[in-house]
């Protein structure tokens, strides 16, 4: 079968979390022991991110099968009013360190480890698509891909942030916020950005504190294709878009065939093909029990989708999101 779509047969599978935090800003546990944590749960490389500080723990923290992503999670603040008693709307933006050829393309010095990025305060209004085009334009002015966080937790609105050029991505799955507070799914968001034919990718984190006031460890990640576990190559492989975001479900592959898009994934109950178009584009496949047992899923499209994307959801709800491939009809 054709894999328009889909992933690329050599590599290796990789577990990744790109959003989590340590006592270097809000979080409970140490770096080291954040690693020990994901690295006992199976994870291959870990991004910490603390807020307004860039961490780099390469040097210290990188083992043979784990390795460590520098980065930083840049915020804006608009607050009610100068007391800073009530925020109304956030940016967080993630800084992540790109790949050598990102970095080269950097206008200012690249970041370094423990280097805080001052977070932008407003007081009762801001141009928030301004703000955010700023941070992204500093972050990447920096060496960093960038990465917009749970818009729905931050109570942003699309005219806020959709638009803003030169993001690889947008988070949509955060773990902490979905048990925090049920603000966590933002796939509406990345439908409404796709739906305008722009490209970006969807990425699931856990935004882990670990204060134990509820679960926010292990339980939204991403997987990526790579031909090694390095830096350069994991980070290539999320430009490429080799990789897809879950909550628990595996996509083994998945593609398009003529008109026939399929996947292959661990067994969940439904699969949702999700389109761009008209009203009614876009088809979901059933389990015939109340159990997960499809492992297989294809539909038929219409030849009028805009792009295609997958997502794969167990019993429990949770789920696997691929990335969405843009149509070419003739």
């Amino acid at each position: 079968m054709r894999k328009d779509g889909g992933f690329k047969e050599e590599g290796n599978w990789y577990k990744g979390n790109l959003h989590s935090h340590t006592v270097d800003s809000d979080g409970c546990l140490t770096p080291r022991e954040a690693v020990e944590l994901f690295v006992e749960h199976g994870y291959s490389f870990l991004g910490i991110s603390d807020h307004d500080v860039y961490s780099d723990y390469r040097e210290q923290l990188n083992r043979e099968d784990f390795i460590i992503i520098p980065a930083v999670e840049a915020s804006a603040v608009l607050w009610k009013d100068d007391t800073l008693t009530q925020r109304l709307k956030v940016h967080h933006v993630h800084g992540i360190l790109g790949p050598e050829s990102v970095q080269k393309q950097a206008v200012l010095p690249l970041m370094s480890h423990g280097e805080v990025v001052p977070p932008r305060m407003f007081y009762g209004e801001w141009d928030g698509a301004a703000v955010a085009q700023e941070m992204s334009d500093y972050l990447r002015s920096r060496g960093c891909l960038t990465i917009y966080n749970h818009p729905i937790w931050s109570r942003v609105r699309e005219e806020d942030f959709a638009d803003t050029d030169g993001l690889l991505g947008l988070e949509i799955f955060n773990y902490n916020t979905v048990n925090e507070s049920g603000t966590g799914f933002d796939t509406t968001y990345w439908d409404a950005i796709l739906r305008k034919g722009r490209q970006l990718y969807g990425f699931a984190a856990d935004d882990n504190h670990n204060s134990g006031e509820f679960d926010d460890a292990c339980g939204g990640f991403i997987m990526v294709k790579a031909p090694a576990l390095t830096h350069e190559l994991i980070t290539r492989a999320l430009m490429e878009g080799e990789f897809y975001a879950s909550s628990g479900p595996m996509i083994y592959d998945w593609g398009v065939d003529g008109r026939r898009v399929w996947v292959k994934c661990s067994p969940v109950y439904r699969v949702n093909f999700i389109a761009g178009g008209p009203v009614n584009a876009g088809l979901t496949v059933m389990c015939k029990t109340l159990e997960d047992g499809l492992e297989y899923a294809e539909v038929e499209l219409k030849g009028n989708e805009t792009y295609v994307r997958i997502e794969c959801s167990d019993v429990y709800g949770r789920t696997a999101w691929s990335n969405a491939l843009f149509m070419n009809w003739p």
